[in-house]
């Protein structure tokens, strides 16, 4: 027989191998893992096709066949292979990006050394009858399980999604299938599984996300592959989960921009859990507060099925709003403003009250840049060339692009002056000022940093949960999701920080975070309320955020993209060329441009070359290329012709990014 193999390399082909005659009583078939020859060496790939005949002249042996059944499942194979097309990457890159590292790697069997433990949420109980917005949402639900459709659940916050996400499950358990279950942050994980322990406490749960050690993640991913369990909760490369027989996929906080991959291959999880919902002919859940434009654009169109939850349960309110314009705010001389007048009081009463409260910001470390007042000059990263981060607890100097680090300096190297300030300030400065302002007080940080080190989320979500936490401080970590009833203010420290992204969803962005991060607030017996400082009170994302208004913003926001044709009005692809050279990156750009422009083509427009928004990233110079396409398939098949698949472009770096999200 000839094999026909994939290989985890960026190449845009498979090879072809003669099995030999003493494999014969070995079963080969798509999915299993084989070692073969491959340029000098030998390398582990993936079986993708078996030919009973064909043109053996010149074909290589297979050295061996490492698996009895298929590791990867005839549905992953045809997820891949879609995703190979759609995201301009290689088949075996995208075999590779949906099975854990230690199956690349050969292994067959491993034992972590900590089994995962996330224990039922007790305090988690089944209400007595849905809302008659829960229940109208359900129904639509139940009417249509049997078959592939995409429903938007679209509920305010705390308006009970997670209950219909619940009940969504059991229909697929109770039909003898498995479900599927997406969240955006690992920081959501623990909450999200102690609730479905305690509902489904007879059934296996597996937890997927990028917290796990190699070895709990092959346990996890293996328990799924054997049926033991029946329900996968986790984050972006839980798509892949190896599901059989999936009934129902559900994605948490549909718009979350966390669902994009920013390595290759580049895909983005919510729109390859709806192609996997084809493949498997199942529902697919989209829920969100603040859905993606596009997602709701879609739902507008009767593509999806618009499903509503316009109130908090029990009629809850919505917490009150204030926005503080800083502009007119005092402020000490040079020092930034971090609590306004208003946020301060506020606080105080909270502490008074014996109640909590999260501050959000989102962006880490204690002072954002150094700067010298007599001449001017910024401490920047010598390999970004963008300014670093001082963290005080570290006493250094952080790059937050490539983590370059170096010790704090008192001496300007450009004049010598020491006239050095601190300007700007992340979650490390709102600390350190709570304790200034609030002595006594006890206060937890999340963030990026902090999460680097394991259990340090569990833990810290547990203590806030049980109250030996006053304060939580953290970035966008905190803004979604979470349910603690003991909350009573959100601040948004600067509400304009998302704003300011050279990004044209940075409006989107915005809308969705302070829209997440107020609706926190007010989930126990107490009204909440919500403070935003902000620069720019007046801006239409700020002013709709104040009454959680979705409708409002869209048509705002939808009419903006459709007079500069942008998605859901088009599609975008970026290509991003990178050099130590800035001038070769520059000229490769301008010369792919010309490769396309001389195509006769109406269906897509070139903007740039531009340098891009971080010109300089770990010494590279980088240039950018925007295609804007009316039909993406036929836009990447040209592109295919003429530049190839490659990931340099006559020595330059080319990275291609389809659907493109900036930081």
């Amino acid at each position: 027989m000839i094999v026909e193999v994939a290989f985890g390399l960026p190449v845009d082909k498979t090879f072809k191998y003669i099995l030999p005659s003493s494999f014969s009583s070995k079963k080969i078939t798509p999915g299993v893992r084989v070692r073969a020859p491959f340029r000098s060496g030998v390398k582990i790939g993936y079986v993708v096709d078996v030919l009973k005949e064909g043109n053996r002249e010149g074909l290589k042996e297979i050295s061996e066949v490492l698996d009895s059944r298929p590791v990867i499942n005839s549905d992953i194979l045809q997820l891949t292979w879609w995703m190979a097309i759609h995201y301009y990457s290689a088949w075996g890159e995208c075999i590779e990006a949906s099975i854990p590292g230690l199956v690349r790697k050969g292994r067959k069997t491993v034992k972590p050394h900590k089994e995962i433990s996330i224990k039922p949420d007790i305090n988690f109980k089944k209400p007595r009858r849905l809302t008659p917005a829960q229940e109208r949402a359900f129904k639509t639900i139940r009417e249509k399980f049997n078959a592939f459709n995409v429903f938007l659940l679209f509920g305010v916050t705390a308006s009970g999604k997670t209950e219909i996400y619940l009940r969504a499950v059991e229909l697929a358990l109770d039909r003898g299938k498995s479900a599927l279950v997406l969240v955006p942050e690992i920081a959501l994980s623990p909450q999200t599984v102690s609730r479905f322990k305690n509902r489904f406490r007879n059934i296996g749960i597996s937890v997927l996300h990028s917290g796990l050690t190699e070895a709990q993640r092959f346990q996890e991913w293996n328990k799924i592959k054997d049926g033991e369990s029946r329900i996968c909760i986790g984050t972006r490369s839980a798509v892949f989960a190896p599901f059989v027989n999936l009934g129902v996929i559900i994605i948490d906080e549909e718009h979350e921009v966390s669902y994009k991959q920013d390595e290759r291959p580049r895909y983005h999880a919510r729109d390859l859990a709806i192609i996997r919902g084809k493949i498997f002919n199942c529902p697919v859940i989209l829920g969100s507060a603040t859905p993606s434009l596009e997602s709701y654009y879609k739902a507008k169109k009767g593509e999806y099925i618009l499903l509503e939850l316009p109130h908090r349960i029990k009629r809850k309110k919505l917490p009150d709003v204030k926005i503080i314009d800083l502009r007119s705010e005092k402020r000490r001389g040079l020092k930034p403003l971090v609590f306004s007048q208003p946020l301060k009081v506020e606080i105080q009463s909270l502490l008074d009250r014996k109640a909590q409260a999260m501050l959000f910001l989102n962006r880490r470390g204690f002072s954002t840049s150094l700067v010298c007042l007599k001449c001017g000059y910024v401490i920047k990263c010598p390999r970004c060339e963008i300014s670093l981060t001082y963290h005080s607890r570290a006493k250094r100097l952080i790059c937050h692009h490539c983590n370059y680090k170096t010790e704090k300096i008192s001496i300007c190297p450009q004049c010598q002056s020491r006239y050095l300030i601190y300007r700007g300030f992340g979650t490390q400065k709102v600390v350190s000022e709570l304790h200034r302002l609030f002595p006594g007080i006890t206060t937890a940080r999340l963030d990026s940093d902090v999460l680097r080190k394991r259990g340090v989320l569990e833990k810290i979500i547990q203590e806030f949960r049980d109250h030996k936490i006053d304060i939580l401080v953290g970035t966008q970590i905190i803004a979604k999701g979470h349910d603690f009833p003991n909350v009573d203010l959100v601040g948004v420290i600067l509400a304009d920080l998302s704003l300011n992204i050279i990004d044209f969803r940075a409006g989107e962005r915005t809308f969705s975070l302070l829209t997440q991060v107020a609706g926190r607030s007010g989930r126990g017996r107490r009204g909440g309320r919500v403070i935003i400082q902000t620069y720019n009170p007046e801006h239409y994302t700020i002013q709709t955020s104040l009454k959680q208004d979705y409708p409002s913003f869209y048509s705002q926001e939808i009419e903006r993209r459709k007079i500069l044709e942008l998605p859901p009005f088009s599609q975008l692809i970026k290509l991003e060329l990178r050099h130590k050279d800035q001038n070769k990156a520059e000229q490769k750009a301008y010369r792919i441009k010309e490769l396309l422009g001389g195509v006769a083509n109406r269906d897509f427009e070139i903007l740039g070359p531009a340098p891009h928004p971080v010109p300089r990233l770990r010494g590279e110079y980088r240039w950018d290329l925007i295609i804007k396409s009316k039909n993406l398939a036929s836009t990447l098949r040209l592109l295919y012709n003429i530049i190839g698949f490659r990931i340099r472009f006559e020595g330059v770096k080319l990275i291609v990014d389809v659907d493109p999200y900036e930081d």
